[in-house]
């Protein structure tokens, strides 16, 4: 009680508002002399804004911007959680892309980096590039960062186990343009030179006619080198690698049998167990791995943005860098020793021991060797 009164007198005398007043100021003009400093003098760059306009939430789809809260909010808990990362859950009633800019772009000061969440495809992709060239900050997006991440890491361990090269494997994705175009573009940086991408309408190749847009133009020019037209069972047709990215499952035994030998089978939709009981066949037995958490394998982004954000933040990163999310990456797939690995093993849980910190350490480094961490020269202190 004694502490009470005394707080609450020299609340009343001006003591600590004259005290507060003063320490601030003398750090607001500091800062205004050198932003740089704001690592120093500001807790900005332990903080992540997840932001969304609700109108792309996942098993929900437009629901706008308070609906979405709950979604925004469970994600803030898990940088909390796993990465020690402050984050704060915007819901923003923004409904075109240049409100939704304008409003984070105004809000950034506060933050050191983005995580775009819960939108809808492909404003999604423009939004998340405005956004990266507006704000100096990283902006991270679970569709086009984290999934091509936990596909990278997860294939880089799935061709080991089945003795082939990703240089030389055919692969199939079925999906969206816009869930395929960042998977697509990110395998092929590793070194995929043989990449289908398959949308409602069949293979996108150059010749295709029928309505276009940004996404599909690019990805008709950039993959599919073979040119091959039609559905999904022209394109499977002695493809090592399926990846389904959007929609229920599509490959039938029938399809599966036409793979190459021991294909290896990657499923990002909703799922349930009884549908992914390990199909048998002369093909050899399939790697497969979903995003059902009572199945081996789970793929998940919550594999990656704790870890890359968390990264990207000690940095003090200007950008999330395609060296930074290969970095993620090969980070990811080395939490499973290839001692270890097995068709019910090449990715490992969000909870193995080392994951984030690992990972994190990964990512400053990248960012640090690409030129855009805004620490000193190995200064790093990543734990």
């Amino acid at each position: 009680m004694t502490g009470s009164l005394s707080l609450t007198q020299a609340i009343y005398d001006g003591e600590i508002d004259l005290a507060y007043a003063k320490s601030s100021a003398r750090l607001c003009r500091a800062l205004a002399d050198d932003p740089g400093e704001s690592p120093r003098l500001t807790s900005r760059w332990n903080r992540v804004a997840v932001v969304t306009d609700g109108s792309g939430v996942p098993g929900a789809g437009d629901v706008g911007p308070l609906p979405a809260l709950p979604y925004v909010e469970k994600k803030s808990a898990i940088f909390r959680k796993l990465a020690g990362i402050e984050a704060f859950p915007l819901a923003i009633d923004a409904r075109n892309i240049e409100e939704t800019v304008r409003v984070v772009s105004a809000l950034s000061p506060s933050f050191g980096a983005v995580n775009l969440e819960a939108v809808s495809e492909p404003r999604c992709l423009d939004i998340k590039n405005r956004l990266a060239s507006e704000c100096d900050l990283p902006v991270f997006q679970d569709g086009s960062d984290g999934i091509p991440i936990v596909c990278l890491a997860a294939l880089v361990n799935s061709l080991k186990l089945v003795e082939k090269q990703m240089e030389s494997v055919r692969i199939v994705l079925s999906g969206t343009e816009a869930d395929g175009m960042p998977v697509a573009e990110f395998l092929s940086a590793a070194g995929a030179g043989d990449i289908i991408v398959c949308d409602r309408s069949g293979t996108i190749h150059r010749r295709r006619p029928g309505p276009t847009n940004w996404v599909k133009e690019r990805l008709a020019k950039n993959t599919n080198p073979r040119q091959v037209k039609g559905g999904p069972a022209k394109a499977l047709s002695g493809a090592d690698v399926f990846i389904s990215l959007s929609g229920p499952p599509v490959l039938t035994r029938e399809l599966l049998s036409s793979m190459a030998r021991n294909a290896i089978l990657f499923y990002l939709t909703d799922c349930t167990p009884d549908l992914f009981s390990r199909p048998e066949t002369d093909s050899g037995t399939p790697v497969i791995a979903t995003t059902c958490p009572v199945l081996p394998n789970q793929l998940t982004a919550c594999l990656v943005f704790p870890g890359l954000l968390r990264g990207a933040l000690d940095a003090r990163a200007s950008s999330i860098t395609a060296e930074m999310k290969t970095a993620a990456a090969m980070s990811l797939a080395s939490m499973v020793p290839e001692s270890r690995l097995d068709h019910e093993l090449v990715i490992p849980s969000v909870l193995t021991p080392g994951l984030i910190s690992s990972m994190a350490r990964a990512v400053a480094e990248a960012a640090e060797v690409s030129g855009v961490a805004r620490t000193a020269p190995g200064a790093l202190a990543v734990g």
